[in-house]
């Protein structure tokens, strides 16, 4: 019994002498857990490894049905409204109108600008003819020589006023006598009215710029006008003025839309090329042009003398030949 006591008695002093100790370590062991968990979370995390992303593909339903290709364009086609098939034939839903359809495309080389207004009913259409630069020749009189398959067959005149605004004309020769009055615009000389002497009677035509429409009123008929438009004797002085304004527009034909005494239409005078010409006042260098139809018209132009008409040729149908040929050109002042 005793020696149990006294084993006893040194277990609680051991326990007693050591039990500091493990206190001691076992408070040193926390610190130390404290300070390593301190400096785990201080540290920065290493970077995760870099993971390729995955790609989900996605098969397309389509692929086992070709596609239907588009149908061709039609090249220069107006843009097609939606069929219309699948609609019911009963009103539409929509109580808005349909869109109406588009205006047809002016003729070839008609800006929209020049698209002339629809004249009276009963006008006649022509077609535009192209835009020339012009310069008003200043005023001149030509006094012509006229000859025929007898030889000599008295003069012929033409008389040329302008102010460069206004001008008048006055035409006496192989085409007849004509007298026209009117302006100047944008596209050269612009007659306002005009009368042909045809025997012992007379026509009176019309040019209405404004409504762009020429009457012919001996005839009781119109005909749609266009910028540019001339009558028989100023086509003369507008071929001039087309050369002196710039030559190079002379070079294969000029097209103008006369108006005679009964119609109007598009006349084309073609380049026959230059040659000299003998006149009374000697020879002349010459721009010759010729416009068919009915009557054939020669017409001689002097660019050396502001390209003027020097010498016209009428041939008829039956085959006979009027010429009348400058023998004296006088400057005159300004009108």
């Amino acid at each position: 019994m005793d020696t149990a006591t006294n084993n006893g008695t040194r277990l609680a002093t051991l326990l007693g002498r050591h039990g500091r100790l493990l206190a001691l370590c076992g408070l040193s062991l926390l610190l130390h857990l404290l300070v390593i968990a301190w400096i785990d979370a201080s540290m920065p995390a290493p970077p995760a490894a870099a993971v390729a992303p995955l790609a989900v593909r996605l098969a397309d339903p389509r692929r086992s049905v070709p596609a239907t290709p588009p149908p061709p364009a039609l090249a220069d086609s107006p843009t097609q409204a939606p069929a219309e098939t699948d609609l019911p034939s009963a009103a539409p839903a929509s109580s808005s109108p349909e869109a109406p359809e588009s205006a047809p495309a002016p003729p070839a080389g008609v800006t929209p600008e020049e698209t002339p207004a629809a004249p009276p009913g009963g006008a006649e259409a022509v077609q535009m003819p192209s835009r020339y630069r012009v310069s008003m020749p200043p005023p001149v009189t030509l006094v012509y020589e006229v000859r025929d398959a007898s030889g000599p067959a008295g003069e012929a005149t033409l008389h040329w006023e302008t102010d460069g605004v206004q001008y008048r004309l006055a035409l006496d020769g192989i085409l007849g006598r004509i007298d026209s009055e009117g302006a100047t615009d944008d596209a050269g000389i612009a007659p306002h009215r005009t009368s042909y002497r045809i025997g012992t009677g007379s026509a009176s035509v019309v040019f209405e710029r404004e409504r762009r429409v020429i009457m012919f009123q001996a005839f009781g008929r119109s005909a749609r006008d266009t910028p540019g438009s001339q009558d028989g004797a100023t086509v003369l002085m507008q071929l001039a003025g087309i050369g002196l304004a710039d030559p190079d527009q002379m070079q294969e034909a000029v097209e103008i839309l006369v108006g005679r005494a009964d119609a109007a239409a598009v006349e084309r005078f073609q380049m026959l090329g230059r040659a000299p010409l003998a006149t009374p006042l000697g020879s002349m260098e010459t721009l010759h042009l010729v416009r068919g139809g009915g009557v054939r018209l020669e017409v001689w132009l002097a660019p050396a003398h502001g390209w003027l008409p020097v010498q016209l040729r009428a041939t008829a149908p039956d085959g006979s030949v009027r010429t009348q040929v400058v023998k004296e050109i006088r400057s005159a002042p300004a009108g």
